[in-house]
C-alpha cells in the first residue's frame, strides 16, 4: 500500500504543537502513533525518533536528559519569509524557488541564504517522501477526500487540465490543502488524464493476491461468458449436423468417391486454419500476461480485470476449436 508519507525528520516535526520547544521521548512516541503518523513504515516511533536525532541536520536533539528531546530551530528572519512565501502563495515550493525569492527580498547572497536556511530544522515546514519540495506543516493533505468523493460519485478518471476546478469546486477542497496523486497508489496519471483506481483496501502481497483479486471480481462476467460460448458451440454442432444430413440426402451414392476427395481436400484446409487460429490465440495470451505484469506495477486494477475477462474468453474459443479438431480427425 502506497500513500503520501512525512519524511523522519518531518513526522518528528508534526508532534510538536505550536509553541512546543521540548518534549518527553515517551510522549513523542505517544503522539506519533496516536496521530498513525509512522502508520506506513516499517519503523515503530522509538527506533523512528532514535534515527532523526541521529542525523546530521536533524530538527531535534537530546536536552538536559536523556528522557527529554527539544528542537535546534533558532529564530532568523529568513524562515520567517520562507514561511510567508509559501503562505501566501498557497503552493508547495522547491528549495531553489525558495532560495531565488528570498534574494530577490533581502540583500543576502544565494549561497548565504542556503547556508542560513535550514528548513529541517523548522517545524513549519515539513516533506514528504519522494517529493523534493516543501509543504508548510498546517496544511493539510485531500487524497483520502478526493478518494472518498471519487468512489462514492462513480468518477474513474479526471482530465488534468480540468483538475483544479474539480477539486476546489465540485470535491470542494480547502485552498491550502495538498493533493498528491503520484505518491498515492489509489491513483494514476496517464498522460492528459488522472485515473482513480477502486478496489480492496487489503494490501497485496505479490502478484498472485493481485490475479486473485481481479478473479473475484470478474467471475460473473466470465460466467456468462462461458454460458454464451457454450451456446454458440452447440449451435454449431447442430449447424454441421444439419448440413452433413442434407449432403447424404440431395447426393447419390455413385457420387461419393467423387466428392470424398474434394471433402478431404477442405477438411485438411479448416484444420490447417484453425491451427493457426490456436497459434494466434496462445500468442496473444503471453502478450496478455506481460500486460496483467505491467498493469499490476502500476497498481491498475481495471486493466487487469478486462485482460482477464479477455483471457478465459480465449480458453473458451480455443477448447471449442481443439473439440471440433478431435471430432474431424475420427472422420
Amino acid at each position: 500500500m502506497k500513500r503520501p508519507t512525512y519524511t523522519l525528520p518531518s513526522i518528528v516535526k508534526k508532534v510538536f504543537r505550536s509553541g512546543e520547544r521540548s518534549l518527553p521521548r515517551t510522549e513523542i512516541c505517544s503522539r506519533m502513533e496516536g496521530n498513525e503518523l509512522n502508520a506506513f513504515l516499517n519503523l515503530d516511533s522509538a527506533a523512528l525518533l532514535d534515527k532523526v536525532l541521529e542525523q546530521e541536520q536533524s530538527p531535534v536533539r537530546v536536552g538536559s536528559s536523556e528522557a527529554i528531546v527539544e528542537l535546534t530551530y533558532q529564530p532568523h528572519q529568513l524562515y520567517d519569509l520562507a514561511y510567508r512565501f509559501l503562505r501566501d502563495t498557497l503552493t508547495p515550493k522547491k528549495m531553489d524557488q525558495i532560495v531565488a525569492e528570498l534574494r530577490r527580498q533581502t540583500q543576502f547572497g544565494w549561497n548565504q541564504i542556503q547556508r542560513l536556511l535550514q528548513l529541517e530544522k523548522d517545524p513549519r515546514f515539513v516533506q514528504y517522501q519522494g517529493d523534493p519540495r516543501w509543504f508548510l506543516a498546517e496544511w493539510t493533505l485531500s487524497n483520502d477526500q478526493v478518494f472518498a468523493f471519487c468512489r462514492d460519485n462513480g468518477i474513474t478518471q479526471v482530465t488534468t487540465r480540468s483538475l483544479v476546478h474539480f477539486l476546489e469546486q465540485e470535491v470542494g477542497i480547502a485552498a491550502e490543502a495538498a493533493f498528491l496523486p503520484v505518491l498515492d497508489d489509489r491513483f494514476r496519471i496517464d498522460g492528459e488524464r488522472l485515473y482513480i483506481i477502486v478496489r480492496s483496501e487489503e494490501p497485496y502481497e505479490d502478484e498472485s493476491a493481485v490475479m486473485e483479486i481481479a478473479v473475484t471480481a470478474a467471475s460473473e462476467t466470465i460466467a456468462k461468458a462461458e454460458e454464451e460460448a457454450e451456446e454458440d458451440l452447440t449451435e454449431s454442432g447442430q449447424t454441421v449436423q444439419l448440413l452433413e444430413e442434407h449432403h447424404e440426402t440431395t447426393n447419390p451414392k455413385e457420387e461419393k468417391t467423387m466428392t470424398t476427395i474434394t471433402e478431404q481436400n477442405v477438411l485438411k484446409e479448416v484444420q490447417e486454419l484453425m491451427q493457426k487460429a490456436i497459434t494466434l490465440l496462445e500468442s496473444r495470451q503471453e502478450e496478455m500476461a506481460q500486460e496483467v505484469v505491467n498493469h499490476f506495477q502500476q497498481s491498475n486494477m481495471q486493466a487487469i480485470e478486462v485482460l482477464m475477462k479477455e483471457k478465459h474468453k480465449h480458453e473458451q474459443i480455443v477448447l471449442g476449436i481443439e473439440q471440433v479438431l478431435a471430432t474431424s480427425e475420427q472422420q
